[in-house]
């Protein structure tokens, strides 16, 4: 059975992740003008196009930067009438008007990291993938981002374009801000892992996010005032003294933020408390991987309060929760926090 062919424009952390997530189930093609790019995906075993030729690829992806974006799908819709052209652009509402077979995508991935050394094939498990188109082309795209484990979510660009600039874009302005407010010239930061972890996305290129500013512009200034507006909010129950009011409203904001690690991955938590040795992480996964446990995600959290270092574990169900709490319970050189969130 010959198997579907598949573009990518653009091999860099998205476009080269994306490449090895679909390269055993796809004939995948590849280019990016930057010839040492070209070079490094040929050592992942990508095959690269030397002139953008993505001949009879029934969908091609642009994984280009965003402010080469319209001109590169404008390029690719119409130099390939019959294939699905698609994007993974943080912005949709600019290339809402793209002729020909466009369907807007963004999946909801990534790191700090950029380029294509950065890429790795599972960055796309469990993550979101928005899809900005209606139809059957639109169908054919979730269903190809499905297959590498990513979860396609329709919306329109307008909707999508709210919802980042809620959950994504204002909290990267925020982040920037915070380190510019804190880490002072000639002082002696005493950051610890709330900072650290808090402001991880600082880290992010700062042109790839001025881009995003001034395509999302609006969005991203009303997020920033209904932040501005809770912040004060905040400052003035500290400075009136209201204790109590202060504590239901961080309250309020805990079980809100509890709710998102249940709807994004219809699970729990469980958190594991690693012992200082060689081989101790490998056993603990080990032990999950032997009694047949599904982990949705996983992350090493260096310090908690009133905890040492330890893996917060992430599972799909509740039921899966229970399971590896048993299985890592029998175990008997496990030590198991079994608190979840909220």
């Amino acid at each position: 059975m010959t198997k579907r062919k598949i573009g990518i424009i653009g091999l860099g952390l998205i476009g080269g992740s994306l490449a090895l997530a679909l390269n055993d189930a796809y004939d995948v093609i590849g280019y990016d003008k930057d010839e040492r790019t070209r070079e490094a995906a040929r050592r992942l075993n990508i095959d690269v196009s030397e002139r953008c030729e993505m001949g009879d690829a029934r969908i091609i992806f642009s994984c280009v930067p965003v402010f080469a974006m319209k001109t590169t799908l404008d390029m690719l819709t119409g130099k390939y009438p019959n294939a699905v052209v698609t994007d993974v652009a943080s912005v949709k509402s600019p290339f809402a008007a793209t002729g020909g077979r466009y369907v807007g995508g963004h999946p909801m991935a990534g790191t700090e990291k950029d380029g294509i050394t950065a890429a790795r094939p599972h960055l796309f498990e469990n993550a979101y993938w928005v899809i900005t188109g209606k139809g059957r082309d639109a169908e054919l795209v979730a269903d190809t981002v499905g297959a590498i484990g990513a979860k396609p979510v329709f919306m329109s660009a307008e909707e999508h374009d709210r919802s980042v600039a809620a959950f994504s874009h204002a909290p990267h302005a925020v982040a920037y801000a915070l380190v510019a407010s804190a880490v002072k010239d000639g002082a002696s930061p005493i950051a610890g892992s709330g900072f650290i972890d808090t402001t991880r996305i600082a880290k992010s290129d700062g042109g790839f996010w001025s881009e995003i500013f001034a395509l999302n512009r609006d969005n991203v200034l009303g997020a920033l005032a209904e932040f501005r507006a809770e912040l004060d909010a905040v400052s003035g129950m500290i400075e009136r003294g209201e204790t109590d009011k202060l504590k239901a409203y961080l309250d309020r904001a805990r079980i809100k933020r509890a709710a998102l690690d249940r709807s994004d991955l219809g699970g729990a938590e469980l958190y594991v408390d690693l012992v200082d040795r060689v081989g101790e992480f490998e056993r603990v996964t080990g032990v999950i991987a032997r009694a047949g446990i599904n982990l949705a995600n996983i992350a090493l959290v260096p310090a908690r309060e009133g905890a040492g270092g330890a893996l917060r574990l992430e599972f799909g169900s509740e039921a899966d929760r229970e399971r590896a709490a048993a299985a890592l319970g029998s175990d008997e050189d496990g030590e198991i926090d079994r608190r979840r969130n909220g």
